[in-house]
């Protein structure tokens, strides 16, 4: 089969060194005339193979050197692969030629040697993935005051990428921050992408393409100057274009009409809190009126076990009462809990059973584990009940294990519902209280925080958090409003352990009083 594969190019010579329209006698050795014919023919099968092997060649050669080129954008990531695919630059140009440069490699051999590059059991990203890293980094961006300029020379918070950003790379990111309507970031990476094409020899991309999508990116963020300037330098490049002059005359109608009514302001970058981002950045300090009541104890009260084994509590707030427990968690159990819940990981959702959906204020995967699963979670289940100050086991839900993705996020919100009828699935009330473990350190972001409180708590392997989410009368407690900042670099791991209201009437009793 091999052969018969082999000889296929060989008989397409013959038959294209005869032509489709030249007699083809019916046999040849009675006539020297006709053997002449197959003289021609050999001569014209070398002709095309010395230009077969001439193509060939330069294909080999091109495609040794987009191997060099891809296996150095890679260079030692086999090594520490957390570290380069949490990376949020080095993930969107991963994922960019995963979606997009290897499937055009594969396009160009696989009708060529019989190899397909890309075959049926190769683990691809989507446009859609390549758009979440986008979205993803432009969160990064604005919360963590990132500028495009740094970032394409590979600086991230510290972090240096091995090499910087082509002109190309730098418009791709551009044009996906762009599509998915972050025009203001993007114009960053346009600008850049242009800034770095007129510094280059071979830039990869033309001055026409990344004028083309900046211009509109502009006239979107409502830069029509800057846009008009630009539309003036493509009609230099191509004066006849009926799409640019179109759009020149869009922009001019824009112009006419600030000129007319005035420029409109632009609303300033929507926040979930004042405090949100600064708790984030790790910016916001507590005033000593807040803190000077706190404190750190071994706590044993809760069951006899903690008399030989007292948990290490750090109260960080009082009211609603939030503590910290260090050392929770031991890296063995930690790792039996990730092996079990990364085979099923599945993009999380919000609301409650009835009106489950995915959306962008929260951007991770998880997986429920119980306590039937494995020894190691029904134990976490057991020190939970001592960190959550003795609340009733049989009331609690089974453990949620999250894995944050590229810029991963949870904006703030409650863990108690709203409904008159809260988790009718369940029925066993309300959200009283949540402990979450931390399964893995976080180099930079990823932060718990409470902007209410003015709290912000990093993620530390093997700790815990725990905090009330009603208050003593039954109602929810707004001030328990929390979110979990995006990633910057790392994998953040937590599980949750949501706790409700039923059985919990003799250890934390109701107060009537609806104030409490």
């Amino acid at each position: 089969m091999a052969a018969s594969k082999a000889l296929l190019p060989l008989v397409t010579l013959v038959v294209v060194a005869f032509g489709q329209d030249q007699h083809i006698p019916s046999e040849f050795y009675s006539s020297v005339v006709n053997m002449e014919l197959l003289l021609k023919s050999e001569l014209a099968i070398l002709d095309r193979l010395d230009r077969l092997i001439l193509l060939s060649e330069e294909k080999v050669a091109f495609l040794k050197r987009e191997r060099d080129r891809l296996r150095a954008d890679i260079e030692g990531a086999e090594e520490s692969p957390l570290v380069y695919v949490s990376n949020p630059v080095s993930a969107f140009l991963m994922t960019k030629r995963l979606v997009k440069d290897y499937q055009d490699i594969d396009e160009l051999i696989r009708k060529g040697v019989g190899i397909d590059l890309i075959d049926g059991t190769t683990v691809l990203p989507t446009e859609e993935d390549l758009q979440g890293i986008a979205e993803g980094l432009s969160r990064l961006q604005d919360l963590y005051m990132m500028e495009a300029t740094d970032l394409a020379k590979g600086n991230v918070y510290g972090h240096k990428l091995v090499r910087e950003l082509t002109p190309d790379e730098c418009y791709r990111v551009g044009l996906a921050l762009a599509q998915g309507k972050y025009f203001t970031n993007a114009n960053q990476w346009f600008r850049e992408a242009l800034r770095r094409w007129k510094a280059e020899d071979s830039p990869g991309i033309s001055k026409f393409e990344i004028l083309d999508y900046f211009t509109y990116s502009l006239t979107e963020d409502g830069e029509h100057e800057e846009a008009m300037k630009l539309t003036e330098e493509l009609l230099k490049l191509d004066p006849k274009n009926a799409a640019v002059l179109s759009k020149k005359k869009v922009i001019q109608d824009w112009l006419d009409h600030v000129e007319l009514n005035g420029r409109t302001v632009k609303p300033p970058r929507a926040v979930p809190h004042p405090l949100y981002e600064p708790l984030c950045r790790g910016d916001h300090q507590r005033p000593p009126s807040e803190t000077s009541n706190l404190y750190c104890r071994y706590h044993m009260s809760t069951s006899p076990f903690l008399r030989l084994a007292p948990l290490k509590q750090e109260v960080v707030n009082l009211d609603p009462f939030v503590a910290v427990y260090h050392d929770a968690a031991s890296d063995a159990e930690i790792n039996k809990v990730i092996e079990l819940g990364r085979p099923q990981i599945n993009r999380s959702m919000v609301g409650d059973a009835a009106k489950k959906e995915v959306s962008k204020s929260r951007t991770s995967q998880n997986s429920w584990l119980t306590d039937y699963d494995h020894p190691v979670v029904a134990a976490l289940s057991r020190r939970t009940k001592d960190m959550a100050l003795g609340l009733d086991e049989t009331a609690y839900e089974s453990l949620q294990v999250n894995n944050y993705g590229i810029g991963g996020h949870y904006l703030p919100h409650y863990d108690w519902s709203r409904e008159e009828n809260p988790y009718p699935e369940l029925n066993t009330g309300n959200r009283i209280a949540t402990l979450m473990f931390y399964l893995s350190d976080v180099e930079e972001g990823g932060a718990t925080v409470f902007p209410h409180l003015g709290v912000g708590v990093f993620p530390k392997k093997g700790t815990a958090i725990f905090w009330y989410n009603l208050r003593a009368s039954g109602k929810g407690d707004e001030k328990t409003l929390h979110g979990a900042c995006p990633v910057l670099i790392g994998s953040k791991w937590v599980a949750n352990k949501w706790i409700h209201e039923r059985h919990q009437e003799f250890v934390r009793p109701c107060d009537p009083d609806p104030e409490k």
